[in-house]
């Protein structure tokens, strides 16, 4: 009779992996309802304060700054590339956490550019403050993506760690049943 265990992908199998992957193991914290949702409402909010921020940039008419203007379309357009792919691929852990504290970055940077140049305007303090939220979730949604690829890489380390482990006991097992079986079995005297 055959033992099944879990294989690379947390999956039961006849593999000879005993661990769980880096796939899984962030699997099975994403399965749970609340992170679910959780993540559903953060991504959610990314994209509504990012579009007001946005709208609202617009509607001023009057662009006094032309060049924090195109850098509001640069960070709203790569915002919106970012979440568009994260919901036509998978999310890859290992990459994405550094996708999203790249945008935290460039949200806290708007932030304090139009901070700075519309700290008069009334209609614009709303889209400087629809910034400094905006930048908030990606710092939140960075930090937490940060903490899933930690977890997936303890994991991944914990699999291999048992893996060579494994391996090892099972050769040490061959040897010797290969030493009982030539009747060369060392005692450790001398």
């Amino acid at each position: 009779m055959r033992e099944h265990f879990p294989s690379r992908d947390g999956e039961a199998g006849d593999g000879d992996s005993f661990g769980i992957s880096f796939k899984a193991a962030i699997n099975s914290k994403i399965d749970n309802p609340i992170v679910a949702l959780f993540l559903l409402s953060v991504r959610f909010l990314q994209f509504a304060f990012a579009g007001i921020s946005y709208a609202i940039e617009l509607a001023h008419g009057h662009i006094s700054h032309p060049t924090t203007f195109v850098y509001a379309q640069v960070v709203f357009g790569l915002t919106l590339l970012t979440l568009t792919m994260e919901k036509i691929m998978i999310r890859y852990y290992r990459v994405t956490w550094m996708v999203e504290w790249g945008l935290a970055i460039l949200w806290f940077v708007s932030f304090a550019v139009f901070y700075e140049a519309y700290l008069e305007g009334a209609r614009m303090k709303r889209a400087v403050w629809c910034d400094l939220i905006s930048a908030l979730l990606w710092l939140g949604s960075a930090i937490f993506s940060f903490a899933m690829c930690c977890i997936g890489m303890k994991a991944a380390i914990r699999c291999k760690i048992r893996e060579r482990r494994q391996r090892k006991d099972k050769k040490s097992i061959l040897q010797k049943i290969g030493e009982m079986e030539s009747g060369t079995i060392d005692t450790g005297s001398a």
